[in-house]
């Protein structure tokens, strides 16, 4: 099972969230990162070389939960932005 149960949303960002079932018969709430998402999206556009469709992104989502329940961890590191403040990247 993947359901979508909420959008949250705040300042131009987006972020999903599924309950999902895993092998274990535990159910978990997992958040996606629309930003990271719609990376994947573009991928396969670049790849399919046309335009995507629902059932295009259900698929994109249903191998990501996929490789969860594998042990994989398909989705991107979190990183606490606010510790980069003031600090010149460059030094």
């Amino acid at each position: 099972m993947i359901k979508l149960k909420q959008i949250k949303t705040a300042l131009n960002s987006a972020v999903l969230l599924f309950e999902v079932d895993f092998p274990d018969g535990s159910t978990k709430t997992v958040e996606v990162d629309v930003t990271m998402l719609e990376d994947r999206l573009k991928q396969v556009m670049q790849l399919l070389g046309r335009n995507l469709t629902a059932d295009d992104l259900k698929d994109v989502l249903k191998t990501l939960f996929n490789q969860m329940r594998q042990g994989q961890t398909p989705f991107q590191q979190k990183f606490d932005y606010t510790a980069l403040i003031g600090v010149d990247l460059e030094q």
